[in-house]
C-alpha cells in the first residue's frame, strides 16, 4: 500500500511521542519514492532518505544527525547487519499498521471485523476519508466504510448512496470505476445492488459497457420500451433485447425499467435547457439504433413525443371535421398532448390543444345553426370566448396540426356569417333611430354613466387599451383575477359598450373621454376630459382630472414620474391613462402573434400595481375592439382600413349604416364591412373600423384589490368572466369565469335562468341538507355558520365540478367578493370537517377548494 506524506508524517509524529532526543526512524518502504528529501512532522522539518541499497543506507546512517530524520528502506530487514539494526529507533525497521491509519483518520475506536480480510480497502478508504463523518459512532460500520469509498469512486459526498446520485455519478465516473481492480468492483457492485436494488446493476453495466455518458437518455428510452403497451409489440419487445445489448446482456425487469424512466424523468427537470437538449439528443439517437423511434409518442419528455401528439391530435380534428361523433378522439388527443410532462416553455403546442377542443366543442354544440336571438349576449357569452380561441390558434404547429386546425378555423368562420351579419342588420335599424343594440351603452355616455357615479366615492383610475376586443379582454381579465383582483357590476350597468360608427380611435376614443360625440386627437381628448363637468365635481379642488397619452406616461419602457405620482397622489380623485400596447401591435407583420397576457403589457402590470398601492378603483375599457387578419381580400375606394363613404354600390359583407350617431361625426352615412375578411388597407396584424361584433362591442371592467368600490346605494356585486359550457370538459377542472349576477349580494335565492343556477342533482343533496347531523354542526358553529341556502349553493357547484372549484368561482356562485371566500371557505371547514376528516380543504397554493364527497354522504347520511 502506498502511503501519502501526510499519513507518514502522522505515523512518525507518534512514534516520536515516545523518545527524547533525536533519533532514525527507518520505515519498510517497499515500492519507489517521489516525495521530496524533507517531511513536516508535528511542525518541524525533519530530513527524509530513501534507500535502495544497503551502502545507500550506511550512507545516509553515517552522516552527521542533529534532529530526528526519517529512512524509508525497500531492503528486507533479514538483509540488514546488526550494526544497522543498532543504530536505527527500535533496532527494526517500522511496519506502518495501515488499519491504523484508517482508525485514527476516521476518529473511531474499532474497526468492523469484517473490513480486515479485505486487505486492498484500506487505501481506498484513506483516499475517502471524508471532512466531517455523517455518524458520530465509534466503531466504523461495514456500510460506512463501503459507501465512504464508493462516494470517493463515484465523485459523490459522502453519505448514504440513492439510485439518483449513482444515476448522475454514471456519467462522469465511469473511468475511475473502470480503473478499480476486479475484486473491489464485484464487491461494491453486490453492495449497490442489495442496498439500491436491481436497477443500480443495470446503471453499473451501462457503464462498463460505455454508455455511462447516456445513462440518463436511456432512462428516456425506457419509458418508452417498459410502458403497459411495450409486451404487446413485437417492436418494442425486440428493442428491448437491443437495448440489453448495450448494457452487458444485463435483462431489466419491466418494474425496473419504469424506475429508470422516472428517476431519468424527475433529474432532468432539473437541468439546465442546454443540458436536457443533449439528453434529448442522446435519447433519440438511442432510439433510432434500438429501432423504436416511430414510437416516441408514448413518451411523455421528449420534444418529439409532443410533435407526435399534436400530429395525431390534427388526425382527430380531421375526423372531428367530418363527424361531429368524433368530439371524443379530439378530447382523447387533447389529453395526450396535455400530459406530455416538459414542454418548452415558449412552445404553443399545449396551448393550442387546450383551445382547440375548446373550439370543437363549440362547433359541436353550435354547428350550422341559426343566429341567437340577443346577439350581444350570445357574443359575451360565447363569440369572445371563441375569439379567444381563434387567436391562440394562429400559428399553430406541426405542419399537420397546422393544416387541420385551418379547416377548422374555416369553418367557424363560415358558421359565424349568419350572426355577423344580423347583428350589422340589427345595429343599422338601431343606429337610423339613434338607438343602441340592448345590453350595450353607448361609449360616448360612459363617463356619465360609469366613471362620475364611481369617483364621487373612489379615487378612480381609468384604464383605456387602445383597439383592446373583448377576447383579449378575458386574456387579460384572467390574468388580473388570478392576481387578487377582483370585478365588480351593479344593477343597470351593461356588460358592453358600443363603439362609435366607424369605430376608429379618432371616433371612439374622443367620444369616450369627452363625454360625447365627437372627433379628435390626444390633445383634443386630454382637454376634453380634464373639463368634463361630472368629473370636475368629484374631484379636489386645483386637481381637475388628468388624462395621459403615450407620451405623458412612458418614458423608455417605465411609467413616468408625472404618471407614478398623479396616481399615487390622493387628492387627484380621477386619472385616466391610453394605453397603446394593443393598437400599435395591430400595426405589425400578420406573421407576429401575441398571446395576450398582463404580463404581456409591461406598463398596464405597473399601472396596475401602482393602483393596487394607492388603492384605486381601477375602470377598464377600450375605444374600439378589431378583427384579425385570416385571408381577408382588399377592396377599393376605403377612407379606413374597415369603413368607407357611400358611393360604389354595397357589395357582399358590407352594409349601410345612416343615423345621429353617425352623422353627428361624419356628416353622411357611411358604408362598413360585417364580414371580417374585408378589408380597405394593405395587409397588417388586424383591423378595426368595421361593424363586426369584434369591433363595435367594447369591453368594461370595473376593479379593485382587497376592497369593495363605495358607492352612494348602488349595490355592488362581485363580477367574474363567465366560462362557457364548452370552455371545459366534465372532468377538467374549470377555472375562473365572467358573469352580472342580477341578484344583490347576500340574497338568499338564485334566479331563474343564471349561469350558475344549481344543476339538478340526485336527492342526496336534499337529504344531506336536512340532515340531523349538520343541524348539530350548524347550533355548534354559531354565529360562523353558513346560511342554509348558501351552503347548499356551494356543495352542489363542487358536487357539479366533480368535488374541485377555484375560490373565484365559489365566490361567483354565492355573489360573494373573492377577498371575503377564506372566511366563508373557513365556515364550511367548521361546519362539515367532523373529527378531523378533512371533507373541506383549501389548497393554498392554487386557491382551489376541494370537497370529498364520498365522505362527506359517509359522515353525514350513513
Amino acid at each position: 500500500m502506498s502511503l501519502s506524506l501526510s499519513q507518514l508524517a502522522t505515523h512518525a509524529a507518534k512514534a516520536l511521542q515516545h523518545v527524547q532526543g533525536p533519533v532514525t526512524m527507518a520505515y519498510a518502504w517497499p515500492q519507489s519514492w517521489s516525495g521530496g528529501d524533507c517531511i513536516t512532522v508535528d511542525g518541524r522539518v525533519l530530513p527524509l532518505s530513501y534507500c535502495a541499497s544497503p551502502l545507500e543506507l550506511r550512507e545516509a546512517l553515517s552522516s552527521e544527525q542533529t534532529c530526528s530524520r526519517v529512512l524509508l528502506v525497500s531492503i528486507p530487514e533479514n538483509r540488514l547487519g546488526q550494526d544497522v539494526l543498532g543504530r536505527i529507533f527500535r533496532h527494526r525497521l517500522l511496519h506502518v499498521d495501515h488499519w491504523q491509519l484508517v482508525q485514527d483518520a476516521y476518529g473511531v475506536h474499532q474497526i468492523d471485523p469484517r473490513l480486515f480480510p479485505l486487505t486492498w480497502l484500506p487505501d481506498l478508504l484513506l483516499v475517502a476519508v471524508p471532512q466531517q463523518r455523517i455518524s458520530s459512532a465509534t466503531v466504523l460500520t461495514y456500510d460506512e466504510a463501503i459507501e465512504n469509498c464508493l462516494a470517493s469512486v463515484l465523485g459523490l459526498s459522502s453519505g448514504p448512496l440513492d439510485l439518483d446520485a449513482l444515476l448522475l455519478a454514471c456519467e462522469g465516473a465511469s473511468q475511475r470505476w473502470l480503473d478499480l481492480a476486479v475484486e473491489p468492483r464485484e464487491l461494491f457492485r453486490k453492495h449497490m445492488i442489495a442496498c439500491l436494488g436491481p436497477l443500480a446493476g443495470a446503471l453499473l453495466a451501462a457503464m462498463e459497457a460505455g454508455s455511462g455518458h447516456a445513462v440518463l437518455g436511456m432512462g428516456l428510452v425506457c419509458e418508452i420500451l417498459y410502458s403497459p403497451m411495450s409486451t404487446r409489440t413485437l417492436e418494442l419487445r425486440d428493442a428491448r433485447v437491443r437495448l440489453e445489448q448495450r448494457l452487458q446482456g444485463f435483462r431489466l425487469k419491466d418494474v425496473d425499467g419504469r424506475q429508470w424512466s422516472e428517476l431519468a424523468i424527475q433529474l432532468l427537470q432539473q437541468r439546465s435547457l442546454t443540458k436536457r437538449q443533449q439528453d434529448f439528443r442522446l435519447a433519440m439517437d438511442l432510439l433510432d439504433a434500438v429501432g423504436a423511434a416511430e414510437y416516441v409518442r408514448i413518451g411523455t419528455v421528449l420534444p418529439e413525443s409532443l410533435e407526435q401528439r399534436l400530429e395525431e391530435l390534427g388526425e382527430a380534428i380531421t375526423k372531428f371535421m367530418r363527424s361531429p361523433a368524433a368530439l371524443a378522439d379530439v378530447e382523447i388527443a387533447t389529453q395526450q398532448v396535455l400530459a406530455h410532462r416538459m414542454p418548452p416553455s415558449d412552445h404553443p403546442g399545449p396551448e393550442c390543444a387546450r383551445m382547440v377542443v375548446r373550439l370543437c366543442r363549440r362547433e359541436a354544440m353550435s354547428g350550422a345553426s341559426v343566429p341567437a336571438a340577443d346577439l350581444v349576449v350570445d357574443y359575451l357569452n360565447n363569440g369572445a370566448w371563441e375569439d379567444w380561441t381563434r387567436r391562440t390558434l394562429r400559428g399553430a404547429r406541426p405542419e399537420k396540426l397546422a393544416r387541420a386546425v385551418t379547416k377548422l378555423l374555416d369553418r367557424v368562420a363560415m358558421h359565424r356569417m349568419a350572426s355577423d351579419e344580423a347583428f350589422a342588420m340589427t345595429l343599422a335599424q338601431k343606429a337610423a333611430l339613434g338607438e343602441c343594440p340592448a345590453g350595450t351603452l353607448p361609449i360616448e355616455s360612459t363617463l356619465h354613466e360609469v366613471v362620475a357615479p364611481l369617483a364621487r366615492h373612489n379615487a378612480i383610475l381609468m384604464v383605456i387599451m387602445d383597439g383592446m376586443s373583448l377576447d383579449v379582454y378575458l386574456a387579460i381579465a384572467d390574468s388580473l383575477i388570478h392576481r387578487g383582483w377582483s370585478s365588480w357590476s351593479r344593477d343597470g350597468l351593461p356588460r358592453a359598450l358600443l363603439a362609435t360608427t366607424p369605430s376608429v380611435t379618432e371616433c371612439s376614443r374622443a367620444s369616450l373621454l369627452a363625454g360625447r360625440l365627437t372627433r379628435g386627437v390626444a390633445s383634443h381628448e386630454k382637454q376634453a376630459f380634464a373639463q368634463y363637468e361630472d368629473l370636475k365635481r368629484a374631484s379636489r379642488a386645483g386637481k381637475p382630472p388628468v388624462l395621459l397619452h403615450k407620451a405623458g406616461l412612458e418614458n423608455s419602457h417605465q411609467l413616468t414620474q408625472e404618471a407614478t405620482s398623479s396616481i399615487a397622489d390622493s387628492d387627484q380623485r380621477v386619472v385616466g391613462l391610453v394605453i397603446n400596447a394593443i393598437d400599435d401591435a395591430l400595426a405589425k407583420s400578420e406573421q407576429v402573434r401575441i398571446d395576450w397576457t398582463l404580463e404581456s403589457v409591461p406598463l398596464l402590470a405597473e399601472v396596475l400595481e401602482q393602483a393596487r398601492r394607492a388603492g384605486r378603483t381601477v375602470v377598464i375599457t377600450s375605444d374600439h375592439g378589431h378583427v384579425l387578419e385570416r385571408q381577408s381580400a382588399m377592396r377599393p375606394d376605403g377612407e379606413g382600413e374597415r369603413w368607407r363613404h357611400s358611393g360604389p354600390p354595397v357589395e357582399q359583407g358590407e352594409i349601410t349604416i345612416t343615423g345621429p350617431r353617425v352623422e353627428a361625426m361624419m356628416g353622411a352615412s357611411l358604408v362598413l364591412p360585417w364580414s371580417e375578411s374585408i378589408r380597405y388597407a394593405s395587409k397588417k396584424n388586424g383591423y378595426h373600423g368595421g361593424v363586426s361584433r369584434q369591433e363595435m362591442l367594447v369591453p368594461l371592467g370595473i376593479w379593485t384589490s382587497g376592497f369593495e368600490p363605495e358607492s352612494d346605494g348602488a349595490e355592488w356585486n362581485s363580477a367574474y368572466p363567465a366560462m362557457p359550457t364548452w370552455w371545459t370538459s366534465s372532468d377538467e377542472p374549470k377555472s375562473v369565469a365572467l358573469v352580472r349576477h342580477s341578484v344583490r349580494r347576500g340574497a338568499s335565492a338564485v334566479l331563474a335562468g343564471d349561469l350558475f343556477e344549481a344543476a339538478p342533482v340526485d336527492d342526496w343533496l336534499d337529504r344531506f341538507m336536512s340532515s340531523p347531523l349538520l343541524s348539530r354542526q350548524r347550533e355548534r358553529a354559531g354565529r360562523m355558520a353558513l346560511d342554509p341556502q348558501r351552503l347548499r349553493i356551494l356543495v352542489s357547484k363542487l358536487q357539479q365540478q366533480s368535488g374541485r372549484c377555484s375560490i373565484e368561482q365559489l365566490a361567483a356562485a354565492i355573489q360573494q367578493p373573492v377577498m371575503r371566500m377564506r372566511g366563508v371557505i373557513s365556515a364550511m371547514e367548521r361546519m362539515l370537517n367532523l373529527d378531523g376528516f378533512p371533507i373541506v380543504s383549501l389548497e393554498q397554493g392554487t386557491g382551489t377548494v376541494h370537497l370529498d364527497i364520498s365522505l362527506l354522504k359517509a359522515q353525514f347520511l350513513a
